[in-house]
Formats: structure tokens, C-alpha cells, sequence
């Protein structure tokens, strides 16, 4: 979730610069190429701009597409992660498992230490029988709802 918020805050402010961009009427000429009929970029900026390579393109535009660039980018990388994840479901059947075979183990934990109970002489028959019953009780349920 991190990493969509960053992208979406790298995509706001590269909106955010293209806007006073959006605000320049600019027109190519034939004559001088590049051309701002309102004076945003120095005339030096637009000198250099105009014996470049990519005097035919117009700046905007370019800026424009390197900033879909760098979102598109990251954002396929962030959905093939994502997709490749397991899904939360999976998980929590796995904990589910987990935590009724701990439970189990409790148990009969529980019911070794009721014989060892019994065994000393700490406590009486009925309570023996009946204790142990509910815990066979409990361990069948488990089995049952375990399928």
C-alpha cells in the first residue's frame, strides 16, 4: 500500500509541473522553431532547446509522456508482485490448521496430566471420568469439524 500511495503522489506532482506548462501557448514556427508567446522559459533555455536533437518535438509533450513512463513502469512491477502473492485466504486456512493441531496438542497435554492426576492419587475417580470424557469430547469435535 506504501508503494501505490508513493506512485500516487509521484503522479500529483508531475501534474503539478506539467500545469504551468498547460498555461504557455506555444506555438512551433517554421522560422526559429520553439516559440513562447508568453515568456515562461528563458530565451537561452529556448536557444538550447532548439539546436537539440529534439527540436521537432514539442517539450511538453515529452515531459508528458516520461512522466506516464514512470508510472506506467512501476505500476506493472507493483502488479505482477502482487498478482504472484498468495492470497490472505490461503493463509489463514494454514493458520486455522496450525492452530487446531496446537489446540490438539493442548488436549492432550491436559488429559496426560489428568492421568498423572489420577494415577498420584490428587484426585477422585468421578472427577477422573468425567474430565476425561470432556476432553475426548472436545479432541471428536475437533475431528469432526476438521472433516
Amino acid at each position: 500500500m506504501k508503494k501505490v500511495k508513493m506512485l500516487l503522489v509521484l503522479g500529483g506532482l508531475i501534474v503539478f509541473s506539467l500545469l504551468p506548462a498547460l498555461g504557455v501557448q506555444a506555438t512551433p514556427s517554421l522560422s526559429s522553431g520553439y516559440q513562447d508567446k508568453v515568456v515562461f522559459h528563458t530565451p537561452s533555455h529556448i536557444a538550447k532547446w532548439n539546436k537539440s536533437t529534439l527540436k521537432g518535438l514539442d517539450p511538453h509533450v515529452l515531459v508528458a509522456f516520461i512522466g506516464l513512463m514512470l508510472l506506467i513502469i512501476p505500476g506493472t512491477f507493483l502488479y505482477r508482485v502482487r498478482k504472484n502473492q498468495p492470497k490472505g485466504k490461503e493463509n489463514e486456512v494454514n493458520v486455522d490448521v496450525a492452530n487446531e493441531g496446537i489446540k490438539k496438542q493442548i488436549i492432550l497435554n491436559k488429559i496426560r496430566q489428568l492421568e498423572e492426576q489420577f494415577s498420584q492419587g490428587k484426585i477422585n475417580q468421578e472427577r477422573y471420568t468425567e474430565t476425561l470424557t470432556s476432553y475426548k469430547s472436545l479432541l471428536k469435535k475437533m475431528e469432526e469439524e476438521r472433516g
